[in-house]
């Protein structure tokens, strides 16, 4: 059995065993484009000890990417600082070393007589965009996760859905979907220059963007970096899947890996 170091971070310590060859054939057999559900059911079978919070759910999506790069780092063949996008980049590119959990939420000021605040975003969040997805006609999958993303994590008045189970809070984020698509555009554009400086303010582990596709995370910048050569560090997903073998690929009936 392969030994995992422990995770440490600002909330959490994590202590994470080695796949069981079950949770890593129900991990593959996931569908390829859940990759919120996935993380979470990777993260529920492979840590073995955590102090702080409790549920993988709960933490940030930059906690849960950090703690399946951990898994990642002791487990794939290239080492701690594993490469990714053929050799282009490494692990160590996306690391905000030194910018750790900041807060909770903070405030954003008033919009159209609201006053707006930002929340973290958590993995029961994230899952819940992602089971959304083709609920609202007309918009496209990049509208979707940018909408999501700002219902989810946008609290108009205090009013943050707590307490509601995974059914009540789809209900709750779609509704908050609709209320911002159905914004005069002058107040949306307003609301999603909020939102990107909510997002700078609690960014922290590693630096999250989206796409058609869901989240990603960007390369950290570095003095003495190229930008924008032939060999530009790529975004990268770190999806959960890659920590699982060929074969138990095979054996859940999906011989492709996904790229990290």
């Amino acid at each position: 059995m392969i030994e995992i170091p422990a995770l440490r971070t600002k909330r959490l310590t994590v202590r994470l065993r080695e796949l069981t060859i079950r949770d890593a054939i129900a991990l593959a057999a996931i569908p390829s484009h859940l990759h919120q559900e996935s993380a979470s059911r990777f993260l529920r079978a492979a840590v073995s000890e955590v102090t702080g919070i409790a549920d993988p759910a709960d933490w940030t999506i930059q906690e849960r990417t950090l703690a399946i790069c951990h898994y990642m780092a002791s487990t794939l063949d290239d080492g701690p600082d594993f490469a990714l996008a053929g050799g282009v980049s490494r692990y160590s590119d996306y690391l905000m070393g030194g910018t750790d959990y900041p807060a909770d939420r903070i405030g954003l000021g008033e919009l159209e007589g609201d006053h707006w605040a930002m929340r973290q975003l958590t993995g029961r969040l994230a899952e819940s965009i992602e089971r959304l997805e083709g609920e609202l006609d007309g918009i496209s999958r990049y509208t979707h996760w940018q909408v999501g993303l700002m219902a989810a994590q946008l609290i108009p008045n205090g009013d943050d859905g707590a307490g509601l189970t995974d059914g009540e809070l789809d209900s709750f984020v779609l509704a908050r979907m609709q209320a911002m698509l159905s914004f005069p555009e002058s107040a949306f554009t307003r609301l999603l220059a909020m939102f990107h400086a909510g997002s700078d303010q609690l960014s922290h582990l590693l630096k999250l963007s989206f796409d058609d596709d869901g989240l990603l995370v960007l390369p950290v910048e570095k003095e003495g970096d190229e930008q924008g050569g032939e060999l530009a560090i790529p975004p990268a997903r770190f999806l959960a899947d890659t920590c699982i073998t060929p074969l138990a690929r095979r054996m859940a009936g999906k011989p492709q890996a996904s790229s990290a």
